[in-house]
C-alpha cells in the first residue's frame, strides 16, 4: 500500500476504523503511524519495537524509536495490535482471539487460534459483571526445538 499525506482517510475499513478511534481521542492518523501500524497488523512476526523502526526508517529516516513506541502502545491501548510480554517487548497483529505461545528460551511466539476462547471470556467477563477492555491470552513455556536442545543437553552432561 502507498501513502500518500492526502489520501490518509482512505476507503479502507480498517484505515477508517483507525482514522475514527485515534481522532475520537485526539489523535490523527499520519503517514508515519500508518506506516508503523503496517509494519505490524496482519503478519505473523511478532515484531520488536525496534524492528518496527528499522522497518519504518526506510521510508522515514528522521523518525525516532519514541515515536514508534508511542504509536505502538497507543494502538494496543485501542485494541488495533496486542502487546506481547517476553524478554522483548513485542507486537502481535493478528485479528481475532488466540492464544500467543511464547518461548522462554528463544523468544519465539506461535499464534495458536482456539474456538473456545472467546466463551471463555464472556464467562469469565459475566460472572465478575466486569467489562472488557482488552484480551490477551499468553503461554509461557518452552517450543519444541528448545526442548529438544535441552534435553539433548542434559544426556550429554549426565554422560560426562
Amino acid at each position: 500500500m502507498v501513502i500518500k499525506k492526502d489520501s490518509i482517510q482512505t476507503k479502507s475499513p480498517a484505515w477508517t476504523a483507525l482514522h475514527d478511534r485515534l481522532a475520537g481521542r485526539g489523535g490523527r492518523l499520519t503517514p508515519q503511524r500508518m506506516a508503523i501500524y503496517e509494519a505490524v497488523v496482519g503478519r505473523t512476526s511478532h515484531p520488536s519495537v525496534a524492528a518496527v523502526h528499522q522497518e519504518v526508517r526506510r521510508r522515514f529516516p528522521g523518525l525516532s524509536a519514541a515515536t514508534v513506541y508511542s504509536a505502538l502502545d497507543l494502538f494496543a491501548r485501542l485494541g488495533f495490535i496486542q502487546e506481547v510480554s517476553g524478554a522483548v517487548r513485542r507486537y502481535d497483529g493478528r485479528a481475532g482471539t488466540h492464544v500467543n505461545l511464547v518461548c522462554q528460551r528463544c523468544g519465539r511466539i506461535t499464534d495458536v487460534p482456539d474456538v473456545e476462547l472467546e466463551a471463555v471470556q464472556h464467562r469469565a467477563a459475566s460472572r465478575a459483571r466486569f467489562l472488557v477492555a482488552a484480551v490477551r491470552f499468553e503461554l509461557h513455556g518452552f517450543c519444541p526445538g528448545c526442548q529438544r536442545s535441552t534435553r539433548r543437553g542434559r544426556g550429554r552432561d549426565a554422560r560426562s
